[in-house]
This record gives structure tokens, C-alpha cells and sequence, in this order.
């Protein structure tokens, strides 16, 4: 069993709460002021002090600065995307109304089965799901007398007889998620460069990952800024505000906010899917 002592750091205009009730994640839960989150380095628990201060630590290494910078892009020029957009009423409606939501840059391997999982699935069910394979498969990690579960690591992942997946409520996406494993244990992980359009069409070649999966990828799990994965909200975002007509195909429409938001259109992406959701709700 390990203790709850808590690291500090100073950044500005970060709102935990927006970004990790996004859905761009699927691992958080909030427990009073504290959010745990369930990766396979680890357990992290972060927490927000007033407007600017972070609170952080992670198990089983505490004090791992270097997972906590590079997981929640400590040192992202957030004003530049800010003030990079002063005519789009849209873009500046979501920021005042959203201040401080953030992109997380998440492990690669966690993104593409938690996408493969996704697929269909809505926020919740897909939480649930993770919250079961980390369960069966993950490693147990006790803070101040509660039990967390890590993301499983890809091997373990692999070796996960079909039963065992299906009591996770994955359903059809269990082969999809045997056959991509198989082929990450494969692949040289560390050979991902920055071309976007060439890595695009490598995660494109992984079973169960289509255009919108491969996206979230690049964005969630790589870390890309000029690309936003386009579900039905993402879709309903640029016909309802931009006037983007609704035939227009995925990749159309991929390229339109490439250009329109060029070197962010991930960021504001997130901004206008949180807006047209929560409108929506």
C-alpha cells in the first residue's frame, strides 16, 4: 500500500476537469477533488489547487515528471492556439466557454485498442469495458486503501484468451483486438515518424481501425495538431456552424479542417465537438 503525497507545479490556463471529462479519454474517474487515471505505466492522480496550480503523483514510481509532462502537454503553447483564431466566432465561443480544455498526449498502444473499443460504443459502455480487461489483466496498485487496476500492457492484451475479452463486452471487436495486438508486438513501435498522411496509413492497416479511429490516434496517442477525428459530432460541427455540406465525404472534410485550422485543427476540433455535444445534451 503507498500514500497520497502530492506534487505541485504552476501552469496556466489548464482545466483538469474539462480535459478529462472530454472524450478523449476513457481511463479517468473523479473521487472528490482528485482524478485517478488508470495507464499501463501506472497509476496517475492529479488534482487542480485554484486556477493555475496542478496537483500531481504517480504509482508504483512516484514522482515520474517526465510521464506527467509528456501525458498532459505540459509545455503546449496553449495561447498561441488561443489567439491563433480571433474572427471565429465559433472557435472563440467554445474557449470562453471551455477555458483551459487541453489535449492529452496518452500512450500509443492504449489508444489504438481503446479506440478499437470504442468503435460504436458510447462514453460510459466504453469506460466500463476498459475498467474490465484492466480488472482481469491489469496490475493492482493500492493508494490509501483502494484498489486501482493499470491498462494492461500489450502482451498481456495478446495472451487474453477470447472468453476473457468477451466478459470485457467488447462483442465483435474481440478479433479486432487480438489480430491488432498481434500485429503491434509485430511493429517497431518506435519507428513512428512525423509524416502524418504515411502514419495514417500504417494505423490504417491495423484490423478494426478505420479513418475515424486512426485519427483519434494520431491526435490522442502521437501527439498530431492538424488533425481531428471526425465522429458524428465532430461531422455535425462543421455542417451545423461552417455550412460543410452533409455528403461530404470523410476525408472531404478531413482535409477542409486541415486547411481551415491550419496547424491546429486538432485543438479547435476538440473545442467544437465538446461545444456541439454539450449544446446538444
Amino acid at each position: 500500500m503507498q500514500n497520497l503525497v502530492l506534487n505541485k507545479i504552476q501552469v496556466e490556463d489548464y482545466n483538469l476537469d474539462y480535459t478529462l471529462s472530454s472524450g478523449q479519454c476513457f481511463v479517468w474517474k473523479r473521487d472528490g477533488k482528485l482524478w485517478y487515471g488508470s495507464t499501463s505505466q501506472g497509476l496517475i492522480v492529479v488534482g487542480q489547487e485554484g486556477k493555475d496550480t496542478i496537483l500531481w503523483q504517480t504509482y508504483p514510481q512516484s514522482d515520474n515528471w517526465e510521464l506527467i509532462n509528456k501525458y498532459f502537454r505540459i509545455d503546449f503553447d496553449y495561447d498561441k492556439f488561443v489567439n491563433l483564431y480571433p474572427n471565429d466566432e465559433y472557435i472563440q465561443k467554445s474557449i470562453v466557454k471551455y477555458p483551459g480544455l487541453r489535449l492529452l498526449k496518452q500512450d500509443f498502444v492504449e489508444m489504438v485498442i481503446s479506440y478499437i473499443i470504442a468503435t460504436n460504443k458510447n462514453i460510459p459502455a466504453i469506460k466500463k469495458s476498459i475498467e474490465k480487461m484492466s480488472f482481469h489483466l491489469g496490475n493492482k496498485i493500492i493508494v490509501n486503501n483502494k484498489e486501482y487496476y493499470t491498462f494492461p500492457t500489450l502482451p498481456r492484451i495478446f495472451e487474453a484468451t477470447y472468453d476473457l475479452l468477451k466478459t470485457c463486452s467488447f462483442g465483435y471487436r474481440v478479433p479486432y483486438i487480438k489480430e491488432t495486438s498481434s500485429a503491434l508486438l509485430r511493429t517497431d513501435l518506435t519507428d513512428w515518424g512525423i509524416d502524418e498522411d504515411y502514419d495514417r496509413a500504417r494505423l490504417l492497416n491495423f484490423k478494426g481501425v478505420g479513418n475515424k479511429v486512426a485519427d483519434c490516434v494520431l491526435v490522442f496517442g502521437l501527439g498530431y495538431d492538424n488533425v481531428t477525428p471526425l465522429d458524428v459530432w465532430g461531422k455535425r460541427s462543421l455542417t451545423n456552424y461552417y455550412g460543410l455540406d452533409p455528403k461530404m465525404n470523410y476525408q472531404m472534410m478531413r482535409e477542409w479542417t486541415k486547411m481551415k485550422f491550419n496547424g491546429f485543427a486538432s485543438w479547435a476540433g476538440q473545442y467544437l465537438f465538446e461545444m456541439i455535444r454539450n449544446e446538444s445534451d
